[in-house]
């Protein structure tokens, strides 16, 4: 192939990609980006990122992830990190967020009453995936003297809206 070919190809590439991407709108996605970033610099400064504030409350799953690590610190069957909002979706205002151990943590965050085993460990990282997917509103149990741990979830059926 040819220089001018390779030139006349790679103009028409460029020209229908611009063209495919022109009616896509990128300010919701940079400003969510750009949103995300600011909390997340706000919450350092004024330690407002930390354990859940309440022993029981409402809430929303923003996100969670199930870390496999197996260690006397976090536990044999791993961890649970759970953050929660005031709103689906990760909309509204931050909560906090908390742990799930698995049997064997001795993490100063872990409570000794409440490791879960490597079932439980797994049914609570699908359920609060499932939730956080959904914009189910659950209900949280904190360790009642630890407020990065969380003793159980409970998941409710009924809309946002409906009475308590």
């Amino acid at each position: 192939m040819d220089r001018y070919t390779k030139t006349i190809l790679t103009v028409i590439a460029i020209a229908l990609i611009s063209i495919a991407v022109k009616d896509v709108d990128l300010f919701p996605i940079a400003e969510a980006q750009q949103g995300w970033e600011i909390d997340n610099e706000i919450a350092m400064m004024d330690g407002s990122m930390q354990g859940l504030p309440e022993v029981n409350n409402y809430a929303y799953i923003c996100r969670s992830r199930f870390n496999p690590l197996s260690n006397d610190t976090w536990g044999h069957h791993g961890f649970l990190t759970v953050t929660f909002h005031t709103a689906p979706q990760c909309k509204g205002s931050w909560i906090g967020y908390a742990y799930m151990f698995s049997e064997g943590a001795t993490h100063s965050y872990s409570d000794s009453n409440y490791l879960l085993s490597e079932n439980q460990v797994l049914y609570f990282s699908n359920s609060v995936d499932r939730a956080a997917d959904t914009g189910q509103r659950v209900m949280y149990h904190r360790c009642y003297n630890k407020t990065n741990c969380l003793r159980y979830i409970d998941f409710r059926g009924d809309p946002a809206d409906a009475a308590d």
